[in-house]
C-alpha cells in the first residue's frame, strides 16, 4: 500500500520543479545547529530573545479595507467574470498528531498597516514518514477568503490578519497548521548586511531594469553590471522583487519566485560559512525580524522534532501549489491570477504530500472548481 501511495504522489508531483530551502527556514536551521553545538549558552540566548518574537493570538484583528491589484501588461489574458467563477471548499481540514505544520510567511509592509504576504509556505515535520517537507503556495493563487471577496491569496493577511490567512488555507486546501512564523520581508536587507553581502549573477535585461527603475530604492546602489555582482541588502532586495523581467524562461510570479530562491541560496552559502559562535552572535539581530504565535515550549519541541527527523533523513522534499497541469493564468477584475483548476487535483496533491502515510484512506476527498465561460 505504501508503494502505491508513493506512486500516486509521484504522479501528482512529477513535473514540479525542485525548490531550495527558503531563506528564513535556512536562518532558523542555522540557528538550531548553533543551539545544538553550543548547548546551554545558545539556549540562554534564544530564551532571552524569545520575548521579542512572540505574538499572542488575537481573535479580534481589525479588518482592513480590501483592494484588488491593478496589474500591468495583462490585456492579452482572457478575462473571466468573477461572478462566474464558482469555488468550492475542501471537504475537511486535515491534521495529524504525527505531523507538525508551521505556516511561514514573508510580509511586504505597506505604510503602518498590515501588508501582503509575498511568500506563503508550510514547513512540515512528518514524524511518521521521517520527512521534512516544504509547500509553497503561489502568492497570485486565486482563492476564497472567508469574510471577504475572492482574491489573490496574498490579500488574506492584509484583509484580516493571520487568522484570516489560516482560515483561507483551511477553506481552500483543507490543511491545518500548528502555528505561524511571520517575517518582515523587507528586513532581510539587514540579514544580508550582517553577512557582508551576497553574490548574484545578473543577465543583461535584469541589469538594465534594476539600474533604471526604483526596485533598488537607493539611487547610489544602481550600479550593477552583467555577470556576478556582490550585492548589498538594498540591491539584493530590489533583485528579489523583480517580476516583469524573465528569468530562465520564467515570467511574472514564477520568475520572481525563482529570484527568491537565487537570493536564498546565496544567503544560505554565507550562513554555512559562519562558525557556530558567529551564528549565535547573530541571533539577537535575526530574531527581532520574526514574529510567531507559537509558545516557547512548543517552539523548542518543534525545532527538536525537526532536528531529530533531519538526523535520520536530511533530504528536503518540496512542492509548489498550484501543481503542474492544474492551473491556468487568467485575468479577473484588474488582476493577473493563477486559478487552481482543477482545485481537486491541487488539494489531493497538497494533502498527500504533507501528510503522506499519516493520511487515512477516506481523508483525501479533495474539492472542486467550476469556471463559467
Amino acid at each position: 500500500m505504501k508503494e502505491k501511495d508513493n506512486k500516486e504522489l509521484e504522479e501528482l508531483t512529477a513535473d514540479m520543479p525542485k525548490k531550495k530551502l527558503p531563506v528564513w527556514s535556512k536562518i532558523v536551521i542555522g540557528v538550531v545547529i548553533a543551539v545544538l553545538a553550543i548547548g546551554g549558552i545558545a539556549y540562554g540566548v534564544f530564551s532571552y530573545n524569545y520575548g521579542k518574537i512572540y505574538v499572542k493570538d488575537n481573535d479580534n484583528e481589525k479588518a482592513q479595507e480590501e483592494y484588488f491589484d491593478e496589474d500591468a501588461g495583462i490585456e492579452d489574458l482572457k478575462a473571466i467574470d468573477p461572478d462566474k467563477i464558482h469555488l468550492d471548499s475542501a471537504d475537511s481540514v486535515m491534521q495529524s498528531k504525527d505531523v507538525i505544520n508551521i505556516l511561514v510567511c514573508g510580509e511586504e509592509a505597506i505604510g503602518g498597516g498590515r501588508g501582503r504576504t509575498d511568500s506563503i509556505m508550510i514547513a512540515t515535520v512528518n514524524r511518521k514518514d521521517g520527512a521534512l517537507r516544504l509547500t509553497s503556495i503561489m502568492r497570485d493563487t486565486y482563492v476564497q477568503i472567508p469574510g471577504f471577496s475572492d482574491n489573490k491569496i496574498n490579500a488574506a493577511y492584509h484583509n484580516g490578519g493571520m487568522k484570516t490567512l489560516i482560515k483561507t488555507i483551511h477553506k481552500n486546501f483543507g490543511v491545518d497548521v500548528d502555528g505561524y512564523v511571520l517575517v518582515n520581508f523587507d528586513s532581510f536587507q539587514q540579514v544580508i548586511e550582517a553577512l557582508g553581502g551576497v553574490d548574484i549573477k545578473l543577465a543583461e535585461d535584469e541589469v538594465e531594469y534594476l539600474n533604471k527603475t526604483n526596485y533598488i530604492s537607493e539611487k547610489s546602489n544602481r550600479t550593477l553590471h552583467v555577470g556576478v555582482n556582490h550585492m548589498n541588502g538594498n540591491q539584493a532586495l530590489g533583485y528579489a522583487r523583480i517580476r516583469y523581467v524573465q528569468k530562465d524562461g520564467q515570467y511574472g510570479d514564477f520568475a520572481r519566485t525563482l529570484r527568491h530562491r537565487t537570493v536564498m541560496s546565496a544567503i544560505y552559502k554565507k550562513l554555512m560559512d559562519k562558525s557556530a559562535l558567529e551564528l549565535i552572535a547573530m541571533v539577537p539581530k535575526l530574531m527581532p525580524l520574526v514574529k510567531t504565535n507559537i509558545d516557547k515550549a512548543d517552539l523548542v519541541n518543534y525545532l527538536y522534532q525537526g532536528v531529530e527527523v533531519r538526523s535520520r533523513n536530511s533530504k528536503l522534499e518540496t512542492l509548489n501549489v498550484p501543481v503542474e497541469g492544474a492551473y491556468k493564468i487568467t485575468r479577473v477584475r484588474s488582476m493577473s491570477v493563477i486559478l487552481p483548476d482543477p482545485l481537486d487535483k491541487n488539494v489531493k496533491a497538497m494533502q498527500k504530500f504533507i501528510f503522506g502515510s499519516a493520511l487515512g484512506k477516506e481523508d483525501n476527498k479533495g474539492a472542486n472548481i467550476s469556471v463559467g465561460q
